[in-house]
């Protein structure tokens, strides 16, 4: 890399404004809220009262790191920081009509984008109306001419990214994958790779972002943990954990002996088969999380690969473990089960790594039966239990470690073996008897109607009963005796779990799910009221026989 490679210097709004500036299509889009704006003109204003001979004369807004692809023709600087700074200062130069034909700012076209715009340029107007004599200029000059900003001007993206994840201009952690990010692309410059590449990998992990830190801090961090036997962080993945996601520097093709044994399958596998699809988001390449890890492009396509491999468990659409995955996304947003969920997918998630979609239904299965038992068996649920219960720890030393048979099973049937060998103790009491209803359906492999209901009302009468033969009615938080509970409180349940559907049919009509009534009986949509009074005639006749 040149000793041109990189440029800072501080200069003047006015001098950063006249450069040919872009909101690059990897960015996220503006997102200031008009408080922002606000507060920013405010701080302009007050640094005006410093005394002009002192250091503090010129108001230092920040730092802008810019890339400048010298191939491109007018060689415009992509904003890779400071994106929402810039693109403020340019909507206050045009709500005061002093934005100049050589300030020129290409902005990203996006619906967030266009919405907190059009919200701050009405706050910035009703603000500067209000200004009365010569402010208006005395601000724009000011802002022009009195404030600045620190300009870092790289030609190489990788080395943008590096300088962006190296402020801290607010005091706030770095996030692990965006280091893991310019560390990747510091690699690939390494090995000399392609600018346009570089673009389109970066441009696709910023896309993805929100799902990206989730697959590495919650899912893949952890799966790399507990499947050597290692205890997870709470917080997940951190600056002293990223290592794991590094490994491998490429030799160059033709110099593969020069790396260790234990690398060298690894990189020969790459270079042979690491040639990109159509739409450039795949490799016939065979990841595995467990894996060693290649720096540089192989660390983005491995990102991809898995992070479209857990969607299709989260979206969980027409796949053979649909149903397991129906189950526990009944809870996903129910803040005191987020940790069965989290464990269920990456139980899931590593099987299918392993082993592919052989099988994965059954072990769908098992990920929800190992991760209910969990949730079930506390009141409340710490991450330290999580990492004890998965890590056979403690009060859990009879339990299964089931990432370590995962890893070390040679067929997904020999993992399934050892996941169907657990011994799931009783559990005594549950807060969740929704959960454990599923729980006990699951685990026991009983369907509600097998052939003999004809109707929705035997259906729920077999329904009721099977609640009632668990013991499941007990748990009714209304009243003291078992006898009390009512009507209502089972609609409600059943309902909540998906047993009881609604639609909109001229007002609100409630029916059985159509899993649930099996094909012998035909659907029915009926009033709450009328479901309620049903279940109220089932458990008093119920009471009656006892």
């Amino acid at each position: 890399m040149g000793d041109d490679a990189i440029n800072v210097e501080v200069c003047s709004i006015r001098e950063l404004l006249r450069h040919l500036l872009r909101v690059p299509s990897y960015q996220r889009p503006y997102v200031w809220q008009s408080s922002n704006v606000l507060q920013l003109i405010e701080d302009i204003e007050h640094s005006a009262q410093a005394d002009p001979a002192s250091d503090e004369s010129r108001y230092r807004i920040g730092t802008v790191i810019v890339y400048q692809n010298r191939n491109e023709d007018g060689m415009p600087f992509d904003i890779v920081d400071g994106q929402q700074r810039v693109v403020t200062l340019h909507l206050i130069l045009a709500a005061l009509g002093e934005r100049k034909d050589d300030m020129r700012l290409d902005i990203r076209d996006d619906e967030q984008t266009r919405r907190r715009l059009c919200e701050n340029d009405r706050a910035i107007r009703q603000l500067v109306d209000s200004w009365e004599g010569d402010r208006r200029s005395q601000f724009v000059d000011r802002m022009l001419d009195g404030c600045e900003v620190l300009k870092v001007r790289s030609d190489h993206l990788s080395e943008a990214f590096q300088m962006f994840d190296s402020q801290n201009t607010r005091g706030k952690e770095l996030d692990p994958t965006d280091l893991l990010k310019a560390f990747h692309l510091r690699c690939m410059d390494a090995e000399g790779a392609d600018e346009n590449l570089k673009q389109q990998l970066v441009q696709r992990w910023e896309l993805h972002q929100d799902e990206i830190r989730p697959l590495f801090g919650t899912y893949l961090y952890r799966i790399a943990c507990w499947s050597r036997g290692e205890k997870a962080k709470p917080r997940g993945l951190d600056s002293d954990s990223i290592s794991m996601f590094k490994g491998i520097d490429l030799p160059g093709r033709g110099n593969e002996r020069q790396c260790a044994p234990w690398q060298r399958n690894c990189v020969t596998a790459w270079y042979a088969n690491a040639t990109q699809t159509d739409d450039e988001s795949e490799t016939s390449y065979t990841f595995q999380i467990d894996q060693p890890m290649i720096n540089g492009e192989a660390f983005f396509c491995y990102a991809e690969h898995y992070r479209s491999l857990l969607q299709q468990q989260l979206m969980h659409d027409e796949t053979p473990w649909k149903e397991a995955c129906a189950d526990i996304a009944s809870f996903a947003h129910a803040w005191r089960c987020h940790y069965m969920t989290e464990l269920f997918h990456a139980i899931l998630l590593y099987y299918r790594d392993r082993f592919g979609d052989d099988d994965a239904a059954e072990a769908a299965k098992m990920a929800f039966l190992h991760a209910a038992y969990m949730r079930l068996s506390v009141r409340s649920l710490s991450f330290a239990t999580v990492n004890n219960y998965v890590l056979s720890a403690e009060r859990w030393g009879w339990n299964a470690r089931v990432f370590e048979a995962i890893r070390y099973a040679c067929r997904g049937r020999d993992a399934l073996s050892h996941m169907t060998r657990i011994a799931r103790r009783p559990i005594e009491d549950s807060n969740d008897w929704g959960l454990w209803y599923r729980y006990v359906m699951r685990n026991s492999g009983s369907a509600i109607n097998d052939g003999g209901a004809s109707s929705s009302q035997d259906v729920l009468s077999l329904l009721i009963d099977d609640l009632r033969h668990r013991g499941l009615l007990k748990k009714s938080r209304r009243s003291k005796r078992q006898s009390g509970i009512e009507g209502n409180d089972v609609f409600n349940v059943l309902r909540k779990e998906g047993f009881i559907i609604h639609e909109k049919r001229g007002g609100w009509r409630y029916g059985l799910q159509a899993a649930i009534r099996g094909d012998h009986v035909p659907e029915e949509w009926a009033r709450k009221e009328v479901w309620v009074a049903r279940i109220d005639d089932i458990l008093q006749s119920g009471k009656e026989t006892q």
